[in-house]
């Protein structure tokens, strides 16, 4: 095929996703205005949330039908629909997955945004509303890429599937990417549009695993005048009692002194210092059954958040994690005696496709490259980690490499007054539009 056929693809299907960039804005208003938040959200009540994330896939299967798309949409748990769309390619080209999930975190206290959480508010740069930057701009983007390509009239010769899908935010894969599989939808890489910056647009590689676990101190109850016996010389000591707060804070400042450690062992060429971390994210404490200030507490539970380098052994980690605890529980009378509980929760695998995703990565860079001139995001895609976890790392795992790039920002992510930046949005359909011809390849 000429160059010059090629250079008419690309820029056809450009105008065309500049055509319906106002579409696609308002579009996405009307998804963020579905309020769809993951139902198994932690302090969600199931019954009174789960529908919505069926609403925004029914509404993207919508979008992907008019791309041309045979769409199938299915449910693990009533309600919470995937819908995929399959882009039969003419022969003779590589497979891709364009993928978004639809489901998002709750909004907070809803009187620490300036407008409703589910407003979908559209600015003259931006659009306001949960999940605006995770991940339904990115969402949006991809399936007005598919779009594009179509209405400018081009036939791709490899498949496009275009998938939207529940449960990420809970790392509920079975109900959501990892279902695709098993409904037999498979290709040669795949793209996640999560928010790619944290700063910029970015093509991202890898992600750190997550390990979450909770660590849990017991006391001895007594009075609370009985502080000073339990704790000056020449007191009962444990005898009199135990306040599990003094006990459980030994640990917190044992996993604060592992954590400064992380800053210098654990590292990754694409992560900037210091990103692996150990974050204490709930604390709980008290008597049992009374929260007063009057009994020494007869527990602590710190719940703990852990974001490890993709090249680590999850079980590896575990065991340092545990080590340090056993380690300042040898150094204390009580705790000697009454050691520190551990719980494992949670293991979201990281995503480090290595050189399998090799090709992919150099498509997108160049793909975002081509589409980016005299725009903010002009130059070379910046290629990065990405700051936390996603469903590219089931994807890598059923053997498809994954690597993701999306519109949208994490630092606003989960935040009061999230947003996404209408010019990122538009730069995103376009680099998606563009990978999709070169990937894909096009039929003269």
């Amino acid at each position: 095929m000429s160059s010059r056929t090629i250079e008419d693809a690309h820029a056809r299907v450009s105008a065309q996703v500049d055509a319906l960039a106002e579409d696609m804005i308002t579009t996405l208003s009307e998804v963020i205005a579905i309020p769809s938040v993951n139902p198994k959200y932690p302090g969600q009540v199931y019954d009174d949330v789960v529908g919505a994330e069926g609403r925004v896939s029914r509404l993207m299967a919508e979008l992907y039908a008019e791309a041309g798309a045979e769409v199938e949409c299915w449910a693990v748990e009533p309600g919470r629909d995937n819908a995929v769309g399959s882009i039969t390619g003419r022969g003779g080209g590589r497979s891709l997955i364009f993928n978004g999930h639809v489901d998002v975190v709750p909004p907070g206290n809803p009187d620490r945004w300036t407008a409703d959480p589910f407003s979908g508010r559209i600015d003259d740069d931006r659009v306001w509303g949960r999940g605006a930057s995770d991940m339904k701009a990115g969402l949006v983007a991809q399936a007005f890429a598919a779009k594009a390509i179509r209405m400018a009239g081009v036939s791709l010769r490899g498949d496009l599937i275009v998938q939207a899908v529940v449960g990420e935010e809970v790392m509920d894969h079975e109900c959501g990417v990892s279902s695709t599989f098993q409904h037999g939808y498979r290709a040669e890489a795949a793209v996640v549009a999560e928010p790619s910056g944290p700063t910029t647009l970015a093509v991202i590689p890898v992600t750190p695993g997550l390990l979450w676990f909770s660590v849990t101190v017991r006391g001895k109850a007594t009075h609370s005048s009985m502080r000073g016996q339990t704790i000056r010389a020449g007191g009962g000591g444990a005898q009199v009692g135990v306040n599990a707060i003094d006990k459980g804070m030994l640990v917190f400042q044992a996993m604060a002194r592992l954590e400064d450690e992380w800053a210098f062992t654990k590292k990754h060429p694409l992560f900037a210092p210091g990103h692996f971390t150990i974050h204490p994210g709930v604390v709980q404490g008290g008597p049992h059954g009374v929260l007063v200030p009057f009994v020494l507490s007869e527990y602590m539970t710190i719940e703990y958040c852990i974001w490890y380098p993709p090249q680590d052994d999850p079980e590896t980690v575990k065991a340092e994690v545990e080590a340090q605890i056993e380690a300042i529980a040898r150094t204390d009378g009580w705790l000697r005696e009454n050691p520190p509980v551990v719980e494992w929760k949670l293991n979201w695998p990281a995503n480090d496709p290595g050189e399998s995703a090799a090709d992919i990565v150099a498509a997108v860079s160049a793909a975002h490259e081509r589409v980016a001139g005299n725009t903010p995001y002009q130059g070379p895609a910046q290629v990065a980690g990405f700051c936390a976890v996603e469903d590219c790392s089931f994807f890598t795992a059923a053997g498809i490499p994954s690597i993701s790039y999306g519109p949208g920002d994490l630092r606003v992510a989960h935040a009061d007054d999230e947003y996404c930046l209408i010019d990122e949005v538009r730069t995103a359909a376009r680099t998606y539009a563009a990978l999709a011809l070169d990937w894909c390849g096009i039929v003269e």
